[in-house]
């Protein structure tokens, strides 16, 4: 399963083809595209404080072809884990994308994202940039 990060969704609805073209090429290998709700959460909330009534009805479109998945409890489990080990190796990083790489290792995806440096650190978590 291939995970999309907020930054690769903002490239995405900024129109970049290059992230466009990634897209419709995993969906015909038969791969899945998915979110998390963490992800979801912050690209609405960047719509609503823009006040762009218009990219968050294509996002709410978008996301009836997407599979979304959870914070359920072995999420969280992996998250506070990956916490866990990266503050004992003296590394901080936002508990946003803590939480999405617990969802993504629980599901065995691999998360698409072109802030590799946030999660570069993170043990078991398969990264991708398609930037």
């Amino acid at each position: 399963m291939i995970f999309l990060d907020t930054d690769t969704l903002s490239f995405y609805f900024a129109g970049d083809n290059n992230i466009k073209e990634k897209i419709i090429e995993t969906i015909n290998k038969g791969e899945q595209i998915c979110l998390t709700t963490i992800n979801v959460y912050e690209v609405k909330k960047g719509f609503r404080w823009r006040n762009n009534k218009n990219k968050e009805e294509k996002f709410n479109k978008f996301l009836q072809n997407i599979r979304i998945f959870t914070l359920d409890d072995e999420s969280i489990s992996i998250a506070a884990d990956i916490y866990a080990d990266l503050r004992e190796n003296g590394i901080t990083i936002g508990d946003a994308d803590i939480l999405i790489a617990g969802i993504v290792i629980n599901n065995n995806g691999t998360l698409i994202t072109n802030n590799i440096q946030h999660y570069k650190d993170i043990k078991k978590l398969n990264l991708d940039n398609w930037k």
